[in-house]
Formats: structure tokens, C-alpha cells, sequence
């Protein structure tokens, strides 16, 4: 009887990770799939005066959700890492970009600057917004949703806040 039991509760415990772990991935699928897609758009003024390419796609490891891009542009040249907790992530919104809304310096940034001095060579930071590069998009209201449902599944709480075209 008390093998019966350790087994039932084994099992319980593994199918409820695997649930967990195939939320996040869900939440790792909508992102890099919408990233790419934003990405093809070609648009004839791009008001942010860059460029973004995708080095490392979006990945969860540990709970820490991670993503690393590079920019060119008119204010320069650079490869930009961000990670965030997914229990500190406390919305999702849109303004100009698709934001992850977090705790305070919740997010962590890596910015190594291509061309630059020595001296600018490289910015570490922390801020309370994950901007996830998907800007390009209209009326894409319908992914944030999926994604709010993705983070809920995985049993994190966030809001859908403003989302502005």
C-alpha cells in the first residue's frame, strides 16, 4: 500500500512538471514565433531607425526567461541580452513594443557595443520593462492574450494591460 501511494504521488509530481515545463515552452513558442514573424515585415518608415536580428532566440532555463538581439541602427551598434524571472513579469502590454511589465529591476540587461571604446564597450543594467523586440505588428492583441494564458497555465499571474497599435 505504501509503494501504491509513493508511486501516485510520484506520478502526480511528474505529470505536474511536465505541465509546467510545457507552459513555459508554449510561452518560449509564442514569443520566437511572433519575434521571427515581426521580424519579416518590411515597412517603409521604420520610426525606431534600427535593425534587429536575433542571436539567441527567447529560452526558459530555471524559471528565467532570456532572450539576446542585436540592434544597428542610427544610435549605433550593439548585442543586448535580457533575462527576467517569470514570477517577477507582472503584465503584458503594448505601446511601441510588445512589453513584458515587471517588479522593480527585475529585469536584468547586458548591452556589449559594437565599434565603440573601450570604455563604452559594454552596459550592465537593471529595469522594471522587458522590451521583447515584436513592434511591427498590428492588431496582434489576439497574441498577447495567448500568451497572458500561457504564463496562467504555467502558474503565473500576470495582467493584459493597454495595448495600443
Amino acid at each position: 500500500m505504501k509503494t501504491h501511494f509513493s508511486r501516485s504521488l510520484f506520478l502526480a509530481f511528474v505529470f505536474f512538471f511536465a505541465s509546467v515545463f510545457s507552459q513555459t515552452a508554449e510561452i518560449v513558442k509564442l514569443l520566437n514565433d511572433n519575434l521571427k514573424n515581426d521580424l519579416e515585415i518590411k515597412i517603409e518608415y521604420n520610426h525606431f531607425g534600427d535593425t534587429i536580428k536575433i542571436i539567441k532566440p527567447y529560452t526558459v532555463l530555471n524559471n528565467v526567461l532570456k532572450v539576446e538581439l542585436e540592434y544597428q541602427g542610427e544610435n549605433g551598434h550593439y548585442i543586448e541580452q535580457q533575462e527576467v524571472a517569470l514570477n517577477k513579469i507582472t503584465a503584458i502590454g503594448k505601446d511601441i513594443n510588445v512589453i513584458l511589465d515587471t517588479e522593480e529591476d527585475a529585469v536584468k540587461i547586458n548591452r556589449r557595443y559594437i565599434g565603440k571604446s573601450i570604455a563604452e564597450a559594454e552596459y550592465n543594467g537593471v529595469y522594471n520593462m522587458f522590451f521583447t523586440g515584436i513592434r511591427f505588428q498590428k492588431h496582434n492583441k489576439p497574441f498577447g492574450e495567448a500568451l497572458q494564458k500561457a504564463f496562467e497555465k504555467a502558474g503565473y499571474k500576470i495582467e493584459l494591460g493597454s495595448w495600443y497599435d
